[in-house]
């Protein structure tokens, strides 16, 4: 009987469905068998009225959007900014084509059209014209073509023309629709035909609402993973200063948890100190408000960090905050600038060191020349020595110069630094005296270090010295050597160091100096000694043989506490070399034939004489050819003494490369006030090669003439290679 009953129930049920859809069926079938045609006509006018309000209303947003993206670049001079102005630049004359096919059959809609085109050519034009002057003259011209107002005429041009299509379009639209209420007037209006639209009408309404949340949300997801997608930290605020839109970044570089924060939050800005970012953000807050105008300004950190900050004001009161950290950027800009600063030190060095070598080479040779023809004339001697003394001192400048500019040639041995510094210091302790003491402490198992022994340590000795003078009542001298390894974040702070393991030399004394002196402390000619008691080129030449020799430098110090100088120099692998045996009693005169290639006659003129008084027969060539036109008519000639840098197509290592082949067994001595890269390179002489760096005395010049000779005789392989 239940059964039964809900059967009826579901009769019922159905019968009260199916009777009103019958209805409604009915009512349909007449009506499309009536209206069909009327209707597709209609629906085939109001598609193409549609597709031309909407083809009108996607050109509108193109031309903004250009609009927009000038104005953004005008705004931050970043060509990110010109994305939308790019791509509305692209997808106008598609739209533009569309437009027409929809209102090809409408002869009044396509003079409308072509006046449309002409009014979006001049628009595009303007803001061409605008961007081209930003990129070219800057702002000022840029702002000059927008202050003609061409450009919102041109726009109010193409927003009217936009207008009238549209309104032709709309009242099109509007007969239509017209006609279609017409006939919906002999549709009989039921009332099952009525809440059947009605529900349609809710269906279609929750639906279209449906699919708006999902594209706000959507749009919402797609702009934070943009946010997030950046380096730097974006914030945008309302005029209350509470947060709209947000990345992790922006929170985290003001000092703050990201997870502190929600869409509405204020930033406590005004809690930050002075010195903090977020201070200084809300420093910049009332002026920007004020002005209404974009803000770019820099922000160092207490801990030398820098931040760009810009801030861009919204028409509604609150602005867009950008924070970017631009510290690698302004330390890689400062090592370019210490580099460039270095390579024009060389240049201008290497040029003046040449012949100023030159010079002195001549003075200091025909010093000892002349004291040797004066005879036993004490006051004579006294005043050649002040002469001697004074070209010395101009010699060790130019060496000084050519070390900061690292541009002086290295001999660079392996040695283990521990031995080499145990033999200075007793120098070094006669050089700063009894006032202060001096302590050597070298760490267990000391690496191996590639060096230019004599120059490191003279490097040292300038250390050594500088401290004294940094302590005139006396104190202590530290010396350290250990070894040590400077890993990747250590490199990145410093972007002239290569990560990777090296020996360290570290000097301190007990006397600090200011951060004023700490900085320019490596300025060559900078000292803070008085007047004519110090160059300026001491710590500079030390910095510039660490630099050459691939090491690094660097500098501690606190007033009262003291100074720390830091070498880094590289570890090496190989083994330590094996002292050459010094020879105590050296002949220093000869009989041989010395072939000297010079292009500055005086200085050819002094050497020739030096070594004549020396017993050598002694040929003269003023460059390449002429020496080389000497080796070829079979003089017999034992040792090549030529200069590096000459002019003329044969360079000194040229023609001992040639005069090799023309005499397999010829001995061959370079020598030069500035080598440049003919047999230095990265700053280390070229193996096999034998130099004598102007200027030099009778002595010296003796003393490598009879090395030079007296050496064995090079192989095959190696004549070859000189």
């Amino acid at each position: 009987m239940e059964r039964y009953r809900n059967t009826g129930f579901l009769v019922s049920g159905l019968l009260f469905a199916v009777i009103p859809l019958m209805f409604i069926a009915g009512i349909v079938v007449f009506q499309l068998a009536k209206n069909v045609p009327d209707a597709r006509i209609a629906r085939a006018n109001t598609l193409l009225s549609f597709k031309t309000i909407r083809a009108a209303n996607a050109i509108d947003e193109a031309v903004q959007d250009a609009e927009r993206g000038q104005r953004g670049f005008l705004i931050t001079d970043q060509d990110a900014y010109l994305e939308p102005y790019t791509k509305a630049k692209e997808r106008l004359p598609q739209l533009m084509v569309e437009l027409q096919q929809v209102t090809n059959a409408n002869h009044d809609q396509q003079e409308r059209i072509l006046k449309l085109q002409a009014d979006i050519t001049t628009k595009m034009n303007e803001l061409a014209e605008t961007i081209t002057a930003m990129r070219q003259q800057g702002y000022e011209a840029a702002r000059a073509i927008v202050n003609t107002n061409a450009g919102r005429l041109s726009m109010e041009a193409v927003s009217a023309d936009l207008a009238s299509i549209m309104d032709a379009a709309n009242a099109r639209l509007s007969t239509r629709l017209e006609r279609a209420a017409a006939a919906e007037e002999r549709i009989t209006q039921t009332f099952v035909l009525g809440s059947a639209v009605a529900a349609l009408a809710l269906v279609v309404g929750a639906f279209l609402l449906a699919r708006a949340y999902r594209r706000v949300a959507s749009s919402e997801q797609m702009l934070q993973a943009t946010l997030d997608s950046v380096r730097e930290g974006v914030g945008a605020l309302d005029y209350l200063g509470r947060l709209r839109a947000w990345n992790n970044a922006f929170i985290t570089m003001l000092g703050f948890a990201a997870s502190e924060f929600r869409q509405g939050d204020r930033l406590p800005l005004e809690k930050a100190g002075a010195h903090a970012l977020g201070g200084r953000l809300h420093g910049l807050q009332a002026p920007a408000q004020a002005t209404s105008r974009p803000t770019l300004v820099e922000h160092q950190g207490e801990r030398g960090a820098v931040v760009e900050i810009f801030q861009n004001p919204t028409a509604d009161g609150g602005n867009v905050i950008t924070l970017l950290d631009v510290t690698e950027r302004r330390r890689a800009e400062e090592a370019l600038r210490q580099a460039q600063k270095l390579e024009s030190m060389g240049r201008m060095t290497g040029g003046v060191a040449h012949d100023f070598n030159n010079l002195l080479t001549i003075i200091i040779g025909s010093l000892g020349l002349l004291r040797r023809a004066i005879g036993p004339d004490n006051k004579a001697h006294e005043r050649i020595d002040m002469i001697y003394v004074a070209a010395e001192r101009a010699s060790r400048l130019t060496k000084q110069l050519l070390a900061f500019a690292r541009r002086q040639p290295l001999q660079p041995e392996i040695v283990n630094l521990g031995y080499v510094v145990q033999e200075l210091l007793l120098l070094i302790r006669r050089a700063v005296g009894e006032a202060i003491t001096v302590e050597c402490v070298t760490a267990g198992g000391l690496w191996n270090t590639s060096i230019d022994t004599s120059e490191f340590q003279s490097a040292v000795l300038n250390l050594a010295i500088n401290a004294r003078d940094a302590m005139p009542e006396g104190g202590k001298l530290t010396i350290e050597m250990a070894n040590a390894a400077l890993d990747n974040t250590y490199a990145a702070r410093h972007v002239e160091v290569e990560p990777g393991q090296y020996v360290l030399f570290a000097l301190t004394d007990t006397k600090g100096m200011d951060s004023e002196t700490m900085a320019r402390a490596l300025d060559p000619f900078f000292t803070t000694k008085p007047p004519g008691e110090g160059t300026g080129l001491g710590l500079p030449q030390v910095f510039g043989f660490v630099k050459q020799s691939g090491g690094h430098l660097k500098i501690y110090s606190e007033i009262g506490e003291g100074t720390t100088v830091k070498l880094y120099l590289p570890r090496n692998f190989g083994q330590e070399s094996v002292p050459t045996a010094r020879v105590t009693a050296l002949a220093v005169t000869g009989r041989e034939t010395v072939l000297v290639v010079d292009d500055d006659q005086i200085v050819q003129a002094t050497v020739a004489s030096m070594l004549e008084e020396l017993g050598y027969t002694v040929l003269l060539a003023a460059n390449g050819a002429e020496a080389l036109a000497i080796l070829e008519k079979g003089t017999q000639i034992d040792l090549l003494f030529t200069d590096v840098v000459m002019p003329g197509a044969i360079s000194g290592r040229q023609l001992a490369e040639q005069a090799v082949e023309i005499v397999p067994k010829l001995k061959v001595l370079f020598t030069s006030g500035y080598t440049e890269n003919a047999i230095v390179h990265n700053g280390r002489l070229d193996r096999g090669v034998e130099l004598l760096s102007k200027p030099y005395s009778r002595e010296q010049l003796a003393a490598k003439i009879r090395r030079v000779l007296d050496s064995a005789p090079r192989e095959p392989r190696q004549a070859a290679e000189v």
